[in-house]
């Protein structure tokens, strides 16, 4: 028997995911969960073999909480579903311990085959997301950075600079992140100098530029 954590707060998103999953794999308990709160209260209360993760969800929406959920559950393998770029938030979240990351927009049946290959493989890689592992091995860190300069970003830099660009001030993003507001007016800082933006609307348009 499989159990199966679904985490999106899109009910069509839960029930489209739930449907493919039943009609993947024979003995199944799917559960469903809303915001970030419920993946937490969830996991406390029962083992997960797989939790298909929404990213953008109430209570989360930073890369720190693949970390986080795997102290609960080490060895839970995630495999993010999100609307998030590929080419910017995938390699992050897969290096902080996802086994896969899978983009909203592709067609069902890509979904499919992720689920299977990571029950299968405990892994999974889109065409998108393996080159863009292969480009980071056979390319050094600077020529990555000039393709790409959203690449110069930290973790949680990147989780600061989509926070602003959603459109969130300083205390709001220091109250979703629980960070101070001087860390969060550090981490801008640091932002807008490496991406060399003075404000906002730079910052809005360079990520434009960039995502793919």
């Amino acid at each position: 028997m499989k159990n199966i954590l679904i985490a999106d707060d899109h009910s069509i998103v839960r029930l489209g995911a739930s449907v493919i999953i039943s009609g993947l794999i024979k003995n199944v308990v799917i559960v469903q969960a809303e915001t970030y709160d419920e993946v937490y209260h969830k996991l406390t209360e029962q083992s997960f073999d797989l939790l298909l993760l929404d990213i953008n969800m109430p209570g989360g929406n930073n890369i720190r909480v693949i970390k986080e959920i795997l102290q609960i559950q080490p060895d839970l393998k995630i495999l993010v579903f999100s609307s998030y770029d590929e080419h910017l938030y995938a390699l992050r979240y897969i290096q902080e311990g996802a086994c896969g990351y899978l983009n909203k927009n592709t067609a069902m049946e890509e979904l499919k085959i992720a689920i299977q290959t990571v029950q299968e493989l405990g892994k999974y890689m889109s065409d998108t997301v393996r080159d863009l592992y292969i480009q980071k091995l056979i390319s050094n860190k600077n020529e990555v950075q000039k393709i790409n300069p959203l690449l110069k970003l930290s973790n949680r830099e990147m989780d600061v600079a989509k926070h602003l660009i959603d459109g969130l001030g300083i205390l709001e993003v220091s109250n979703v992140l629980q960070l101070s507001s001087s860390t969060v007016s550090t981490y801008k800082s640091r932002v807008f100098e490496k991406l060399n933006v003075s404000n906002i609307p730079e910052l809005i348009e360079l990520f434009k530029l960039n995502e793919n």
